[in-house]
C-alpha cells in the first residue's frame, strides 16, 4: 500500500486490553482516512459478545473499507488420545465426559468461544483449561498435559508428529491441510468457526476516501510476495469490498454473541 500509495503507511502496534487499546483509539480518531484500524474477529466479534460494555460500537464507530485474510482453526490433540479422526474423537468423549481437556487462550479467546461450540454441537463434556495466551495452551498439550486445542498455527506440529490433526474448523478445507476434512464433513453440521482480518476507518470517513484504500488494499493482497508471506503465517488471502466486511463483523458479532449466552459464559 506505501509503493501504490507514495507515502509510508506505519504498523502502530497498541498491545493491551484483549485489542480494545488500539480499537479504542482508532474509533475516536479524526476520519480522515490516515488513521486506520487493523481490525479482526476479536475487535469486531469476540470483544462484544464478552464485554458488559465496550469504549467503542464495533459497528457504529467503524466505516469498513477491506476485508484482508482468513484461517481456520485446526483441532489438534496430543498423540495419546484414541481418535484418528473427529468422528473418533466425539465418540471417545461421550463416552468418557469430562475425561478430554481443552486449552485455550483464556475466557473468551477465539479456541475458548470455538470449544464451547464444538462441546455445545457435538454434544460432549471437555474440560476447558485457560492459560495465558495460544502459545502456552499448545505447548501443553504437545507436552501431553492437555489433550487438545483449537489452534491456526499447529501445522508445524502437526508436519512434525508432536500433535495430531483431526478437523479445520472453516466452510471448507484449509489450503494448508487439502487432505484433512473439515468439522461439518465429519458430520457435525453447522459448525463453522472462521477468523478474518481486514482494515476499517473511523466513522464518517469520506466514501472516496473507503474507496480509494480498497482499490490499494486490494491491489496489494496481489502481490505474488504477500500471498506467500501470508501462507507461510496461515493466511489466507481474501480482498473484496466494504460491504463484505461489514457483513463479516455483523456475523461475527451475532455468532460469538449467542456462543456466549447459551454457554451461559460470564462476561467481563
Amino acid at each position: 500500500m506505501s509503493t501504490t500509495l507514495g507515502q509510508q503507511v506505519v504498523v502502530d502496534n497498541r498491545a493491551g486490553g484483549g485489542a480494545r487499546i488500539g480499537a479504542e483509539l482508532a474509533a475516536k480518531a479524526p476520519p480522515d482516512g490516515y488513521t486506520l484500524l487493523y481490525a479482526n474477529s476479536i475487535t469486531h466479534g469476540t470483544l462484544s459478545a464478552m464485554s458488559k460494555s465496550l469504549a467503542y460500537d464495533p459497528i457504529k464507530d467503524f466505516a469498513p473499507i477491506v476485508p484482508t485474510f482468513w484461517y481456520a482453526s485446526t483441532i489438534v490433540c496430543h498423540p495419546s488420545v484414541p481418535a484418528a479422526n473427529l468422528t473418533e474423537l466425539i465418540a471417545y468423549a461421550r463416552k468418557n465426559p469430562g475425561k478430554l481437556t481443552n486449552a485455550h487462550a483464556g475466557p473468551g479467546s477465539g479456541n475458548h468461544l470455538s470449544g464451547e461450540l464444538f462441546n455445545m454441537m457435538a454434544g460432549v463434556e471437555m474440560l476447558h483449561i485457560p492459560y495465558k495466551g495460544s502459545g502456552p495452551a499448545l505447548q501443553d498439550v504437545i507436552a501431553g498435559n492437555a489433550s487438545c486445542t483449537h489452534e491456526g498455527a499447529a501445522k508445524p506440529h502437526v508436519d512434525a508428529g508432536r500433535v495430531r490433526a483431526l478437523a479445520t474448523t472453516g466452510e471448507k478445507r484449509d489450503p494448508r491441510f487439502p487432505n484433512l476434512p473439515t468439522v461439518e464433513e465429519q458430520g457435525l453440521k453447522g459448525y463453522r468457526v472462521v477468523w478474518w482480518q481486514g482494515i476499517a476507518a473511523p466513522a464518517g470517513t469520506p466514501p472516496a476516501l473507503i474507496k480509494r484504500l480498497n482499490e490499494v488494499a486490494n491491489e496489494a493482497l496481489q502481490d505474488p510476495a504477500l500471498k506467500t508471506r501470508a501462507y507461510d503465517v496461515g493466511l489466507n488471502v481474501m480482498g473484496g469490498t466494504p460491504a463484505q466486511l461489514g457483513q463479516l463483523m455483523r456475523d461475527d458479532i451475532q455468532k460469538f454473541t449467542k456462543i456466549v449466552r447459551e454457554a451461559k459464559i460470564p462476561q467481563e
